[in-house]
């Protein structure tokens, strides 16, 4: 570990926690953020919900996500620090990228993108669980197998609060990303279906300190159950690329090209959407 600064030495991962990650598919981290630093996200995270915004669209873009007008319900937003600074604290973090390229093994770490979210605490006709699925299987552009994702809570989070739960050594699974969906339910139907196949599932919740970062590998299979606390559940998803991951192209089975809305955003080479845009797609750590 002596190409990362000397300070960060003791918050990155061992070999064997490397070697784990490689194995299971998820790893758990060190504090990584002081509580002022999740407390300054949270209340960005609470202006973003009221429509205060620093930053508009970029023109001609919406960006996806939950609207006031849905309500209180499970709420996804895509590309939330684009459009609020005070996110991007931890979405640009050099120090969650250093972790990140420790545990895939890369020379540099990039910003794919961040999603906020919120689950609602559960209620009998409000059921607010994320579905079993790969962030791979959103992913069909990507050319690396060898994406992450950091999942960021804004408190301590455990398994009342539904917290995200991984799928032990699913990643190692062949063909896991079809029909899976992050709106979803049906856990325990999709449970099923994974045993049926031949598959072990062990379920691992990520029981996480104000501060501790939950890693999982893009192959990962993860979601997570209802909130039964007295509280929302408050986070931000980092997703990260490493230095191999470019463009491809990939065409669905009834023959539609895949499309991912970073192509939208980031420049173009020769009409190739370009994944290392510095103002879309940021290095977070380079070994260079």
């Amino acid at each position: 570990m002596s190409e990362f600064p000397a300070e960060w030495q003791h918050l990155l991962p061992t070999d064997d926690e490397v070697q784990f990650y490689q194995i299971h598919g998820y790893y758990k981290s060190k504090v990584l953020f002081s509580e002022e630093e999740i407390d300054a996200a949270l209340a960005a995270s609470n202006e973003f919900y009221k429509g205060e915004v620093d930053s508009p669209p970029l023109p001609g873009k919406t960006y996806l996500g939950w609207t006031p007008d849905k309500g209180d319900v499970l709420r996804k937003n895509d590309h939330a620090s684009f459009q609020k600074r005070g996110l991007s604290h931890l979405t640009q973090s050099p120090l969650l990228g250093a972790v990140a390229a420790r545990l895939a093994q890369t020379p540099e770490i990039r910003l794919w993108h961040d999603q906020l979210l919120y689950k609602p605490v559960d209620q009998p006709d409000r059921k607010a669980n994320v579905g079993w699925h790969t962030d791979r299987g959103y992913w069909k552009t990507c050319s690396s197998q060898n994406l992450l994702t950091a999942w960021i809570p804004f408190h301590d989070c455990n398994q009342e609060m539904g917290t995200i739960t991984m799928i032990d050594g699913s990643h190692l699974w062949p063909d896991n990303t079809a029909n899976l969906d992050f709106f979803s339910n049906d856990l325990e139907g999709l449970e099923a279906r994974f045993r049926s196949g031949g598959n072990q599932v062990i379920k691992v919740p990520m029981n996480l300190k104000k501060g501790e970062v939950s890693f999982h590998h893009c192959l990962t299979i993860h979601g997570s159950g209802p909130n039964h606390s007295q509280h929302p559940r408050r986070s931000i998803a980092v997703h990260l690329q490493d230095q191999a991951n470019h463009w491809q192209e990939f065409h669905y089975e009834d023959g539609t090209l895949a499309r991912h809305d970073n192509d939208g955003l980031v420049r173009q080479n020769e009409g190739v959407p370009d994944y290392s845009d510095p103002a879309v797609c940021p290095v977070l750590w380079s070994q260079s």
